[in-house]
């Protein structure tokens, strides 16, 4: 990792900021995601019939995935772009969000797409940018209606889970729905199916980390999983041969590799902090789906 420390070891003059800080700043901005306590059993939603739905405040950060503070998405944008531009940032969507009935707790909803291969049900999962050994499938956050986008549809509605989760696997692995992954469970699509299939949601509290999650009054994230079949013989033999890591839609890159693996080696390998859905869609693959 090149962090700041390292740059005190370099000779007098420095190197140029922009590109120095950029590079430092977004290595450490995927450790900063979801940090997090494990959530006891007792904040595990089961039902979210009863949840309330609203959306949060749209945001100008360095990447829809960032739990920068904003001050600091400020000063990387400022850094990423050159000595003679005005300084800009990217604006992105409003999240959805789940109010909590009983505690009126505000939680961001967050999707993660696990990618199974059909003849072993390996789960396709990536090595994050920047953290050599940690390994884990696509995620981000669900998009409101944007009243300001240039798109009429998002304009109008909201994305469903399934739409996020495809749009987070299309941008952080370059896969594409319907030429590379299928959903599975046919129409269960969204947080107010009262069916609830799938693997149970989870909640990451984000209290004490001074993320924007926390200075905009979130309690944590919720993270629902989505889960897609490999439909892409090439990708089932080999996702490096497919897979298109390097951030699409203006994203940053997430990932840096990316492979099949079975789950239970997912739980062994996975960072504590992030164990518990893993946890959650083992043991909805293991009653078989």
């Amino acid at each position: 990792r090149h962090g700041m420390a390292g740059s005190q070891t370099q000779p007098p003059r420095p190197p140029p900021p922009c590109t120095h800080q950029s590079d430092d700043m977004r290595l450490s901005a995927p450790t900063t995601l979801l940090i997090a306590l494990r959530t006891p059993l007792c904040y595990r939603v089961d039902a979210f019939a009863s949840s309330r739905i609203t959306s949060s405040p749209a945001r100008h950060q360095f990447g829809r995935h960032s739990s920068l503070p904003l001050h600091i998405g400020h000063n990387l944008a400022m850094a990423s772009s050159s000595s003679n531009t005005e300084p800009t940032e990217k604006r992105y969507p409003p999240s959805r969000v789940v109010i909590d009935p009983n505690t009126n707790e505000k939680w961001r909803l967050c999707v993660a797409a696990a990618v199974l291969r059909p003849s072993d049900n390996a789960l396709l999962i990536g090595e994050r940018f920047g953290v050599p050994g940690s390994w884990q499938c696509p995620q981000g956050g669900v998009d409101d209606k944007d009243p300001e986008s240039n798109d009429e549809d998002r304009r109008r509605k909201a994305e469903t889970l399934r739409e996020a989760a495809a749009r987070e696997l299309y941008e952080e692995m370059g896969l594409k729905l319907g030429e590379h992954v299928r959903y599975l469970h046919g129409d269960q699509d969204d947080i107010s199916d009262e069916a609830n299939v799938g693997p149970k949601p989870y909640r990451y509290t984000t209290k004490g980390t001074g993320s924007w999650l926390e200075k905009q009054g979130f309690a944590g994230q919720e993270l629902h999983w989505v889960l897609f079949e490999c439909m892409s013989e090439e990708c089932a033999r080999d996702p490096k041969k497919v897979c298109d890591l390097s951030g699409l839609n203006g994203e940053r890159q997430e990932f840096t590799g990316v492979k099949w693996s079975d789950v239970q080696r997912v739980l062994d390998e996975i960072w504590e902090n992030k164990r518990a859905p893993y946890i959650s869609l083992a043991e909805f693959l293991g009653k078989g789906r």
